[in-house]
């Protein structure tokens, strides 16, 4: 990877701190509460600029993350989680090309589907919202799908790629689980620390590709 990657990233890690600075101010404000999406655009822009070796999906993956963002601190949820599942799709679609079934993978993906699949079913059972249990049902198979996709990568750095979705399926855990079920002791911190890190491993690995990989 290149110099000016490593740039890009410093840049986006410095954003992710300064939307930390910014709610630690307890700042009401519109204007701070979509600064939340500003670390994802700029991945976004970062991505972008390696699509040659990359290509287009984590860039609009990200993308509709960042459309995620925004609703969300607009605190329209179901938009919030739509904009999600269409990331996530995305992401589905890059890994999906790359995977390979292996033994050592299939128990990794039982410990996987062990931990995460009854979790989904603890939280949609304190959901009374019909809309709302239907979005988050439809959305927790998105995420599951993804983190399966990602656990079976084939690509270099495979198991980084395993490690991005295990962090945004815990932010989105938490998140879940706060909405909910009942409230996380500074869920801010944990959702985002672990969201913001998820997208910036899936940002680095674009960045590290090249077109063989």
């Amino acid at each position: 990877m290149n110099k000016r990657n490593y740039i890009l990233l410093a840049i986006y890690a410095v954003l992710a701190t300064l939307y930390f600075h910014v709610i630690g101010h307890n700042c009401e404000s519109l204007i701070c509460r979509r600064f939340v999406a500003v670390p994802t655009l700029f991945a976004v822009a970062a991505t972008t600029l390696n699509f040659r070796r990359g290509g287009w999906l984590i860039p609009l993956a990200l993308l509709a993350s960042a459309a995620g963002d925004w609703a969300g601190a607009m605190g329209e949820f179901i938009f919030q989680v739509g904009f999600f599942a269409v990331a996530h799709l995305f992401y589905i679609a890059d890994f999906a090309p790359e995977c390979k079934f292996t033994r050592k993978r299939a128990f990794a993906l039982m410990l996987f589907s062990a931990a995460v699949l009854p979790l989904l079913g603890y939280i949609l059972s304190h959901i009374e919202s019909r809309v709302e249990l239907i979005a988050v049902a439809i959305y927790g198979v998105i995420i599951y799908t993804m983190g399966v996709t990602a656990l079976l990568q084939q690509r270099k750095h495979s198991m980084l790629y395993a490690v991005a979705a295990l962090f945004f399926i815990f932010s989105d855990s938490c998140i879940a689980y706060n909405k909910f079920v009942e409230h996380i002791p500074n869920a801010t911190l944990w959702i985002m620390t672990t969201y913001y890190a998820a997208q910036g491993l899936f940002c680095a690995l674009h960045l590290f590709r090249k077109k063989s990989n």
